[in-house]
C-alpha cells in the first residue's frame, strides 16, 4: 500500500518527529509495509479459534500515587526540562497541529 507523502509528513509532525525528504520517504515504504501487513492479518478467518483475554486484563491494578524525592533531584529534573511555568513542565498540546 502506497501511501501519500503529505499523509506520513502530517504523521511525521504528529509524532513530533524532524524529518528529511529521504527519511520521509523511507517512512512512507516502512509505514506501507506495515499496513499490507495488517491488511493480510485482518483477512485471516478466525471463525473457529476462541476468543482469549490478555494477562493483563486479569492483573490487579494499583492506585496512582506520587513517591517524593529530594530537593535535589526535584532541582535537577526542573532545571533540565525544556518548558517549564513555575515548577510546573510544560509540554506541547497532544491534539493541537504544531506551529511552525
Amino acid at each position: 500500500m502506497k501511501l501519500d507523502l503529505k499523509e506520513v509528513k502530517r504523521l511525521a509532525e504528529l509524532a513530533r518527529l524532524a524529518s528529511s525528504d529521504a527519511e520521509l520517504e523511507k517512512m512512507r515504504d516502512e509505514l506501507g509495509r506495515i499496513l499490507e501487513y495488517v491488511t493480510r492479518l485482518s483477512n485471516i478467518d478466525t471463525a473457529g479459534i476462541p476468543e482469549t483475554e490478555s494477562d493483563l486484563m486479569m492483573l490487579p491494578s494499583r492506585e496512582d500515587e506520587a513517591f517524593p524525592c529530594d530537593e535535589a533531584t526535584r532541582q535537577f529534573i526542573l532545571s533540565n526540562f525544556p518548558d517549564r511555568a513555575g515548577d510546573a513542565l510544560r509540554v506541547p498540546a497532544v491534539f493541537e497541529k504544531p506551529k511552525g
